[in-house]
Order: structure tokens, then sequence, then C-alpha cells
């Protein structure tokens, strides 16, 4: 359960970060402006781009180590990314 824990906190902030280095280089402002309206909603939204930041590094970290059960650390990482940012 630590291990877990643990892994929740590297994957909310290093989510954090990304999301926050994205938007000081003006990506999400360039998807908002260019991308079709599903890109647009979703890039507005701090939650769905914590959420899926979040299930794109916890399946990096899941292939990586051989872990499956890292795919269950969206749902807690999601939140704290969120508050972060």
């Amino acid at each position: 359960m630590q291990i877990f824990i643990i892994w929740v906190l590297v994957v909310a902030t290093v989510a954090a970060f990304l999301l926050t280095l994205a938007k000081k280089w003006g990506v999400v402002e360039y998807v908002q402006v260019h991308g079709n309206d599903f890109f647009n909603k979703m890039f507005r939204c701090d939650f769905c781009l914590s959420w899926w930041v979040g299930v794109l590094l916890s399946v990096l970290f899941a292939i990586c180590t051989g872990n499956p059960a890292l795919l269950l650390v969206p749902f807690c990482s999601t939140v704290i990314t969120r508050i972060l940012l």
C-alpha cells in the first residue's frame, strides 16, 4: 500500500510539472485555438488534463515496471494534480 501511495504522489507531481510546463510553453493555448471543439473543451479543463496525463504516465510506468496495479494510479492522482495546478 505504501508503494502505491508513493506512485500516486510521483504521478501527480510529474503530471503537474508537465502540465505547468505545457502551459508555460503555450502548448495548451495552441491546442485550444487550433484544435477542434473536443480538444478545445478538454484543454480548458484542468481535471481532464490531469486525468489524461496521469493515465499516460501510469501506462508508461506500468510498462516500464511490469506492475499492472499502476494502472489504478490515475484514479487517485488526478485530484492531487488538479490541486497542484
